[in-house]
């Protein structure tokens, strides 16, 4: 996977396109590669988000004051305006950004809570069984990192040290395969190592090696 660290990256748009999206005043998405697309949550297809809601006004109302455009997504993004273009920074609005792409994400990872879960069901039961033999969400989640094609859209600030991440996988069926994979020849070297004994197991590692068709 690549990782896309919005700490040290900029989001490059079109300016008229985004002044135009901005005054539509409806719910839209900023993917990471700049592209603008209109649409709530559950409307929007599973990719990468910098941004998803409805921004604020340049125009404001009787009610709500104008927006300057540095803050139009909201406090925690800078937008710049570079003549035809706009330059967005989103490396403190983290907060935002996992939960524009909480509906989407294969699994996100935080400095706080790490990888809860896996939100695609396949490898969310390889992790039920694999837990079972100590083989958990960040051994499997780094693995695939540097096994399958996606996308890592994060902030990382290595001093002091914070990650806070969305992951996208390409072929997910691929990933269930690797990671099943990846599963099983661990367990098989455990057990020719003789770390796990094949007939001293409790009945939920019974039934894990089964699952991974070890016994």
């Amino acid at each position: 996977m690549k990782f896309k660290n919005l700490m040290k990256e900029h989001v490059e748009i079109d300016k008229k396109a985004f002044l135009n999206a901005i005054n539509a005043q409806k719910p839209m998405a900023l993917t990471a590669e700049g592209e603008i697309l209109f649409g709530t949550p559950d409307e929007l297809p599973a990719q990468p988000y910098v941004f998803v809601g409805t921004p604020k006004s340049l125009v404001g109302t009787a009610l709500t004051p104008p927006t300057p455009l540095a803050k139009i997504l909201g406090d925690n993004y800078e937008v710049k305006d570079e003549g035809e273009r706009v330059s967005i920074y989103a490396g403190r609005a983290w907060q935002e950004m996992l939960a524009a792409n909480a509906p989407f994400a294969a699994y996100q990872d935080t400095t706080a809570d790490g990888i809860a879960e896996f939100a695609d069901k396949g490898l969310e039961d390889l992790i039920w069984y694999s837990c079972e033999f100590g083989i958990n969400y960040r051994e499997v989640a780094e693995y695939l990192e540097k096994s399958v094609e996606g996308t890592v859209l994060c902030v990382e600030n290595e001093r002091p040290y914070s990650f806070n991440g969305s992951a996208f996988i390409d072929d997910i069926e691929e990933a269930r395969v690797k990671a099943r994979r990846f599963i099983t020849e661990t367990l098989k070297e455990r057990i020719e190592k003789g770390e796990i004994d094949p007939t001293d197991l409790s009945s939920e590692e019974e039934e894990a090696l089964r699952f991974f068709g070890l016994l």
